[in-house]
């Protein structure tokens, strides 16, 4: 009896399904980030138990210096691998464990201790980012076509950021209620770590498509084969051109990282407002940016950034000038439609950049290269405001003032950036 052969089925066609896996494990994600990324509550929360603005500008940049280190790391770990799922799924449980147990330790912590176990693990999860970042962005663009790569980026970005407009309120409920208590505190990490947990499974989900088994793929990725990619990038200046871009980003996020605890020391507004409702606009702006520069696909992929960049410089001038809380409300809505669009386009934007494949080395090697700006612009920033803290509000604004420059700098490098390029075969070896 003769088999019948069919002809696979396209990449195309698990797009609705894929779509979903991926969205599932962002919205449960999404639902834990208002307290760990760009977080008014954890600039707060770190104020609250001592730390110094120092401390709280540490943390954007442990969470960069994690990146850095361990995306070589994953890329030497899993840019070999054909099939790369199981590695994701395993990389994102890592990551849920850190402060998981943080908040189960947190009320037995002496107050004395609590920066230091903080930042203790802030650093494993940072390491744990640095491994999974990489491999997701990969994985992403890897399961879609290169047509609907964006949309469906899009569509998972606009889940996550729903989920964290969601997670944003119940923050704010519970500073609302509770204030910045200890118990509440080690409830809200321990939340955190069981979303994580939970997202991280919806990636079986996902169905990740058969890939060509070569030799060069079975290799692992070793310290020559890091050293070409890195040759390739200083090669490609357009991309060069796109990481100096970059530094909006970073930026944007030194902004985002002080200008709560400035809200609330020097413009009255409450804790519970700068903790909750700031974040709630930043996501607000998110859900709409995606819908309408994602899912409608507004605009082209330069065009997107522009937009980015000049939202980020609008909002941090405003802010400068902000006294009451519409103000503050309004630059968090402005820098959100900045943040979306970084966050969403960035993976299509490498990758399309690159002119390769497969773009982990890429995303690996970018991450060290831009390390400098993602680990110092924050850090400096909390260094200045401590150093002028005499001066009082003063020392933010010479710090806004300093950030909407780079936003400024990475507007221009960007306008200058070629979203169009053509590659040539030994581009792309």
């Amino acid at each position: 009896m003769n088999k019948k052969h069919f002809p696979a089925r396209s990449i195309d066609s698990y797009f609705v399904r894929n779509t979903i896996g991926l969205s599932s494990t962002e919205f449960f994600w999404g639902l834990a980030m208002p307290v760990l990324f760009e977080s008014a509550f954890l600039q707060i929360f770190l104020k609250q138990i001592g730390a110094s603005n120092r401390t709280v500008g540490l943390v954007p940049s442990i969470l960069a210096t994690g990146i850095m280190l361990f995306s070589i790391v994953s890329a030497w770990l899993t840019s070999h691998l054909i099939h790369k799922r199981r590695a994701v799924i395993l990389a994102h449980i890592a990551s849920s464990i850190p402060f998981m147990l943080f908040g189960i330790a947190l009320p037995f912590i002496p107050s004395s201790h609590r920066i230091g176990i903080f930042i203790s693990a802030y650093v494993m999860f940072a390491f744990a980012m640095g491994i999974t970042l990489p491999l997701w962005q990969n994985f992403i663009v890897k399961i879609f076509s290169p047509g609907n790569t964006l949309k469906a980026n899009s569509i998972m970005m606009t889940s996550q950021i729903f989920a964290r407009l969601i997670g944003s309120f119940f923050i704010f409920k519970s500073v609302e209620k509770y204030s910045f208590s200890i118990e509440s505190a080690s409830f809200i990490f321990i939340t955190v770590g069981i979303m994580f947990f939970s997202g991280s499974f919806f990636f079986l989900v996902v169905h990740e498509p058969s890939g060509d088994i070569t030799d060069a793929r079975l290799k692992h990725h070793n310290l020559k084969t890091l050293t070409a990619a890195a040759g390739h990038i200083f090669r490609n200046k357009n991309y060069l051109r796109y990481l100096a871009g970059t530094t909006e980003s970073f930026a944007t996020v030194a902004v985002l990282s002080f200008y709560a605890n400035y809200a609330v020391e020097f413009k009255g507004i409450p804790k519970e407002i700068a903790a909750g409702l700031f974040v709630a606009c930043i996501y607000t702006a998110g859900v709409l940016t995606n819908i309408l520069l994602g899912w409608l696909n507004i605009f082209v992929l330069k065009t997107k950034f522009l937009i980015a960049r000049g939202a980020a410089v609008t909002g941090t001038v405003i802010l400068i000038f902000s006294n009451t809380l519409p103000y503050f409300l309004l630059v968090s809505f402005i820098l959100g439609i900045s943040r979306a669009v970084n966050q969403s386009a960035n993976a299509p934007a490498v990758k399309l950049l690159s002119g390769l494949d497969d773009a982990t080395d890429y995303f690996a090697i970018s991450a060290i290269i831009i390390f400098p700006l993602s680990f110092s612009i924050p850090v400096v920033s909390g260094i200045i405001i401590d150093a002028l803290s005499t001066h009082g509000s003063f020392s933010y604004i010479t710090v806004f003032i300093t950030l909407a420059a780079l936003q400024t700098a990475g507007l221009i490098f960007t306008i200058f950036t070629d979203f169009k390029p053509e590659f040539n075969k030994d581009d792309k070896a």
